[in-house]
């Protein structure tokens, strides 16, 4: 973690806004907010736009991260190249200052991804979860919202509503989707008749 982000992590636990941390450290407020959300036990309010602890204590920074966030040489040193009637050193600190950002960037975006992944491996057991619970529920008919038909009977009922909708004389392709309408119209034809 660079000096920058630690300074932007000790501000937030401060208590400031995002919008007043990206104000005082010329980070845009996504990439506040992104640091934030990466944080292990931080959450971040909406309403109040601060972080917080779920846990109702007060929000804390790592020892190592409070540290560095005192450390600010290599900034001072960056600004105090750009600021120079050197073209050449004014040159290298713009690169230093781009690489970085870019480390910062991609040290956040590595662990709001790896705070990602893990949310969605939670929330895949928790479908599989409820999946199994509603089989359970239901005696192994399908999820709400489908026809719970497997495979073999959904064939068997497109082959149904082809061979109604040709007696009928409707058009209906003999391959692909079938329209809706006629889909419809053959439930009503027979509806309560299994």
């Amino acid at each position: 973690m660079t000096p920058d982000a630690a300074r932007v992590l000790k501000l937030l636990a401060a208590g400031k806004t995002t919008r007043e941390v990206a104000d005082a450290s010329s980070w845009p407020r996504d990439r506040v907010a992104a640091l934030a959300r990466a944080q292990k036990g931080w959450l971040l309010d909406t309403d109040t736009d601060r972080v917080y602890d779920p846990d109702g204590g007060p929000v804390t920074l790592p020892a190592d991260v409070a540290q560095l966030a005192d450390t600010h040489l290599p900034y001072e040193l960056v600004a105090r190249a750009e600021a120079s009637a050197d073209p050449h050193l004014r040159k290298l600190a713009a690169t230093v200052r781009a690489a970085l950002g870019e480390i910062g960037d991609r040290l956040v975006n590595a662990r709001e991804a790896a705070l990602v992944a893990e949310r969605m491996e939670r929330l895949q057991r928790e479908l599989a979860e409820l999946q199994a619970r509603h089989r359970q529920l239901t005696g192994g008919r399908g999820a709400p919202g489908t026809s719970g038909a497997r495979p073999a009977d959904a064939k068997k009922r497109r082959t149904g509503i082809r061979k109604w909708a040709a007696a009928q004389g409707l058009d209906c392709p003999a391959n692909g989707r079938i329209p809706k309408h006629i889909e419809t119209a053959y439930d009503q034809a027979h509806e309560g008749v299994e």
